[in-house]
């Protein structure tokens, strides 16, 4: 069956901090996703990965915004590399200097339910546990396709796990042998 991977890369981020066990912050760059995604694919035919995340804007005299920029532009690069489709929304960094995304979700679901309808998957594996996207998913099922929430221990989405029936719960350490 023909697969799309979505992957809500905050989210994700956050999932692989808790998978590994880590109490600080690990990186990205050390992850190969391709190899991760032929993993959850197993026998079907791996179409795509999607990859949503907020852009970093680099601004004058903010060496915070400068470095984020210069390591999201890296992560970006080894995504390419390794043919993975990114597609961005906003990252506004609000009064009390932390940033927030805005427009990630929607793209994300927007998306699912634009490719589900060009019929361009069998199969959705959705990487994230933001509850916003349950209408989405539930979307994508009445056009007869399948959605199968890939979710972690300690943000399992019990709304996508209900909606989709159809689920991965990923355990600590699972992902160890993906980063380098």
């Amino acid at each position: 069956m023909r697969t799309i991977i979505f992957i809500d890369g905050s989210n994700f981020y956050h999932r692989l901090k808790y998978l590994t066990g880590e109490k600080k912050e690990i990186s990205l760059l050390k992850f190969n996703f391709m190899n991760f995604c032929r993993w959850l694919a197993d026998k079907n035919s791996l179409v795509e990965i999607r990859y949503y995340i907020g852009s970093v804007r680099r601004q004058n005299n903010n060496i915070k915004s400068q470095k984020m920029y210069a390591d999201q532009q890296r992560l970006f690069f080894k995504l390419r590399v390794q043919n993975i489709k990114i597609i961005l929304g906003q990252l506004i960094q609000h009064r009390d200097k932390s940033y927030h995304e805005k427009g990630v979700d929607v793209r994300l679901a927007v998306e699912m339910i634009r490719l589900a309808r060009q019929d361009k998957y069998d199969i959705a594996y959705l990487l994230s546990s933001d509850t916003d996207l349950v209408p989405a998913v539930e979307e994508v099922l009445s056009l007869n396709k399948i959605v199968k929430y890939i979710g972690a221990d300690d943000s399992q989405s019990f709304g996508l796990s209900k909606v989709t029936g159809n689920y991965l719960i990923l355990r600590e350490g699972e992902v160890d042998q993906f980063f380098k």
